[in-house]
């Protein structure tokens, strides 16, 4: 028992002098990334097509790397405008009456919120990779009808058939992984004289953990219920999903 203590003791020594080789780098973070953004319908309700389109963000934060490992915080501004089709007549049941959602009919929606991703990860030689989780609280949502565009009777819509909403979207909990690496000279982050910045490119994948749906809808059409063609918030189990690509520049803080 004695020399098995004695031993541990050693091996907890020995490993607290090995990484007290290695310093500890800080980093600001700025990162720029686009996506092609999605949801997964698990259970369609409704013949429309799933949501698609792009996200755009920009982010600051603050990274840490010792010893191979990299852990790092900050906050996003995401902009995502998606877009989805009915694929055949719908009839919906309104307020004392009923609602004919034709076929081809287009809906846009554009969501602006703010991310506050938390990543561990590792870092070797020029490549690395990150896991985490990224809180997404939405500041402002609105959509808008436009229709018939698509079907075997369609015609070139003015004003009139563009219709508009707002809506709120719940929190959402987003799962991301990234891969990646950096480009540039190299310049191992055990050396005394470290660069000012470090260049990556990366991509990642964010899954949503939460039903997508939104709060509530106001205006002239809010009676087709968020959203307004294919009608998630009542029926369908939606997932967000987007893959996309990150550039991140480090700027070295450290003393």
């Amino acid at each position: 028992m004695k020399k098995s203590i004695i031993l541990l003791i050693c091996c907890m020594i020995s490993i607290g002098s090995i990484n007290a080789q290695h310093p500890t780098r800080h980093f600001i973070s700025l990162s720029r990334g686009s996506a092609y953004s999605n949801t997964v319908r698990l259970k369609p309700y409704l013949p429309v097509a799933c949501l698609g389109g792009l996200s755009d963000n920009i982010g600051l934060g603050y990274q840490l790397h010792h010893n191979h490992l990299t852990f790092s915080v900050g906050v996003e501004y995401d902009n995502t405008i998606m877009a989805n089709m009915s694929t055949e007549d719908i009839t919906t049941i309104g307020f004392l009456h009923y609602n004919t959602i034709e076929k081809g009919m287009m809906e846009v929606l554009h969501n602006m919120s703010f991310n506050f991703p938390v990543m561990l990860g590792g870092e070797f030689g020029k490549f690395y990779f990150k896991a985490g989780v990224a809180p997404s609280l939405s500041v402002f949502g609105n959509g808008a009808v436009i229709g018939p565009a698509l079907n075997d009777n369609s015609e070139v819509w003015d004003y009139e058939d563009i219709h508009q909403y707002r809506y709120n979207r719940d929190f959402q909990l987003y799962t991301r992984f990234e891969l990646g690496g950096s480009f540039g000279t190299f310049t191992s982050f055990d050396e005394l004289v470290q660069p000012k910045a470090r260049f990556y490119l990366g991509a990642y994948v964010d899954y949503g953990i939460f039903k997508e749906v939104p709060k509530k809808s106001v205006g002239s059409y809010s009676h087709y219920v968020p959203y307004a063609i294919s009608n998630e918030a009542l029926h369908d189990m939606t997932i967000p999903i987007n893959v996309g690509l990150r550039f991140t520049c480090l700027f070295n803080v450290s003393k």
